[in-house]
């Protein structure tokens, strides 16, 4: 990897709100985390991204909450031309696919942790999202 892309890449990461960053780049690995307050973040590779972070809330109403496994562009399609993976009210099973994230170029599959009824869409087809960030809701 270049040194001058490496910097940018640091000094991007520093301006931004994402805690913790990974990049792997054939046998180079970059590990990047801020001082964060005993919060707990997941760092997921190729190896581990189907292991999406959830969150069941029991007190309020039984939802899983999908968050972004890493930083990317969200697709809620394999391509333009077809129809949406997911849409609010429909019935999704464990190891559906909810939605694509583009990163680096590379198209990644993010499935469904739960059955469920989706009830929430929180982006849509193009946005840039965060790791971390809040994709869908799930009422299991």
């Amino acid at each position: 990897m270049d040194l001058r892309l490496l910097k940018k890449i640091m000094k991007e990461f520093e301006s931004s709100s994402i805690d913790k960053l990974e990049i792997i780049d054939k046998d180079f690995t970059v590990k990047m985390e801020k001082n964060t307050s005993s919060q707990k973040v997941d760092v997921l590779n190729n190896d581990n991204l189907e292991k999406i972070k959830i969150e069941k809330n029991e007190k309020e109403n039984h939802y899983t909450v999908i968050k972004a496994p890493l930083v990317g562009t969200f697709y809620d399609s394999p391509s333009p031309e077809s129809l949406p993976f997911i849409a609010v009210d429909q019935r999704v099973n464990k190891g559906d696919v909810l939605f694509i994230l583009e990163a680096m170029k590379v198209m990644n599959e993010i499935k469904s942790p739960v059955n469920g009824t989706v009830r929430k869409i929180n982006v849509q087809t193009g946005d840039l999202v965060e790791y971390s960030q809040v994709i869908l809701e799930i009422e299991v």
